[in-house]
């Protein structure tokens, strides 16, 4: 048997078929890419349109185009199923859920006030990124100015990697003004025996940093300057949502710290809820009035837990005179001086909210008083009158949870003056829909370095955070800037403005003259 070979062609120039290949003369050519899909040859579970679709090159002008011919089109199944006499009433039916649903909120459009109506909704409160904060466009602190230049941006995600190797020791300067003792009457309130809570006619002294007279007198031991509030804000700000602002007076190279004139502060909440559910069509619970009435509330609580009836314990030196205390509530300060490294030195007026005995034999402590006030237990946390006496630390972790960034503000100031105790007062509304009226449900001694740990305050990170921010101000030249938290942006803005920003106007000349001879220190500091 021989083996026969077919005929071989070889291209002596090169490589590939020489010459016409008669087997596929009559074949047209159908161009391709080395993208296009590659079909199959035969799929019975696929519709015939459908993939001619996906399949590239399937059109009009391939000459290998499956073509479905017309036929097929007019063949149909027959379907001989019996309809069910409840059927008739299907609409009916639709129509009076369709009902329900929009009034409880809507079973699509998931109405703000509403639950969200069917379960899985598309745009119900079901869904986790429908109330997300992080989608909510929430507002400015201030209006950005056209002319303002941006200077610097921080990005908030990368303020956890700033640390200082050891905790910088405070010094104090001095002590100035008198506090009440804490009346250890009100350790005996529970949810059964609630306390009305008492309203007081006083306010908070106001002293901008620039103003203050022993920062003025002492500015020497320090170049940056500022309040344990605002202190307490630039630590804790990459835990922070909404947007706020503070200004920077670059003066040589010293550094002032204070609030925008106008302003004063506020107290947040619900600031770290991970959905957002405050009504803003309800006048009463909006962010603002909300923050308003826990502002109110905290200074109501402070001011009515102290003892009036007890001499207060004063410090070393009175206050000074001055306008800012006329109306006040008694108040102590301490002037305390960090020393970061690197020529920074941080000057701070700090507050101490009251005192309370120690042991025999030992002196007193100083304490700061805060409240949290419940609006809405329905839809945030847990009920304060029915939980609080026996799961009063869930109800802790819920808070600290929801107002992190409010928290962690209050254990920052303590630890700046001093506090190594925090009392906390559990208040809730004497109606739900009554903003004006309180009660005192319970109240409750937390050491401060616990709650620092509850809440992932590491005060090495907050002085790292602070050096950050001081270092990059101290490259500035003379001017004022604005430190703005973005309100929709993981990010701070440093801006710097017009000499004459937020200044206010003043109705009588001498007053402004008064005010630029008290601020001749600060040219002093200039040399």
């Amino acid at each position: 048997m021989s083996l026969e070979l077919n005929t071989i062609k070889v291209n002596p120039t090169g490589w590939g078929p020489v010459g016409k290949l008669e087997k596929f003369t009559d074949i047209p050519y159908a161009p391709f890419s080395k993208g296009d899909k590659i079909g199959k040859c035969s799929d019975w579970n696929s519709n015939v349109r459908n993939y001619q679709r996906q399949n590239y090159g399937s059109n009009a002008f391939n000459p290998f185009t499956f073509k479905l011919e017309d036929d097929e089109d007019s063949f149909t199944l027959v379907d001989y199923t019996r309809v069910q006499n409840k059927l008739k009433n299907k609409g009916k039916t639709y129509q009076k859920q369709f009902y329900q649903q929009n009034k409880r909120g809507g079973s699509n459009a998931g109405g703000r006030g509403g639950r969200g109506g069917m379960r899985g909704g598309r745009f119900g409160s079901n869904n986790k990124y429908w109330n997300d904060r992080r989608q909510r466009n929430r507002e400015s602190s201030i209006e950005i100015g056209s002319s303002w230049e941006s200077k610097e941006e921080f990005d908030l995600s990368t303020f956890k990697q700033y640390t200082v190797e050891q905790l910088p020791e405070p010094e104090t300067i001095g002590t100035y003004g008198q506090v009440k003792y804490y009346n250890k009457v009100y350790d005996r309130i529970n949810a059964k025996n609630e306390k009305k809570l008492q309203k007081t006619e006083n306010s908070v002294p106001l002293i901008p940093t620039s103003d203050d007279k022993v920062i003025r007198s002492e500015y020497m031991n320090g170049n940056v300057y500022a309040t344990d509030s605002i202190l307490a804000v630039l630590m804790s700000a990459q835990k922070s949502v909404y947007s706020w602002d503070i200004v920077v007076q670059k003066v040589g190279a010293r550094l002032f710290f204070e609030l925008r004139p106008g302003t004063s502060e506020h107290l947040t909440v619900n600031e770290n809820l991970t959905a957002h559910h405050q009504d803003d069509k309800d006048p009463i619970n909006t962010t603002s009035s909300l923050s308003q009435e826990a502002t109110q509330v905290n200074l109501n609580y402070w001011q009515q837990v102290l003892s009036q009836n007890v001499e207060p314990f004063k410090f070393d030196n009175e206050l000074p005179e001055g306008d800012e205390f006329e109306n006040c509530v008694d108040v102590g300060y301490a002037y305390k001086k960090w020393d970061l490294g690197d020529d920074i030195v941080v000057l701070a007026r700090t507050e101490i909210d009251g005192v309370v005995e120690g042991l025999p034999g030992q002196p007193p402590k100083f304490i700061s008083i805060k409240a949290i006030n419940e609006h809405d237990s329905n839809r945030f946390g847990i009920e304060f009158r029915k939980k609080l006496d026996s799961q009063r630390a869930a109800i802790l972790a819920t808070e600290i949870k929801n107002n992190s960034t409010k928290f962690a503000k209050w254990s920052i100031q303590s630890t700046l003056a001093g506090c190594e105790m925090l009392n906390l007062g559990f208040v809730s509304r004497d109606s739900i829909r009554d903003n004006n009226n309180h009660v005192i449900l319970g109240t409750q001694f937390y050491p401060v370095a616990d709650l620092n740990k509850q809440n992932g305050v590491d005060m090495k990170n907050c002085w790292g955070i602070l050096k950050h921010i001081a270092q990059t101000c101290m490259k500035l030249a003379n001017g004022k800037y604005l430190l703005h938290r973005d309100p929709n942006r993981n990010v701070i803005n440093l801006y710097s403005v017009p000499e004459n920003a937020f200044d206010q106007i003043e109705e009588e000349t001498q007053e402004e003259e008064e005010e630029e001879q008290s601020k001749g220190w600060v040219e002093e500091s200039r040399e």
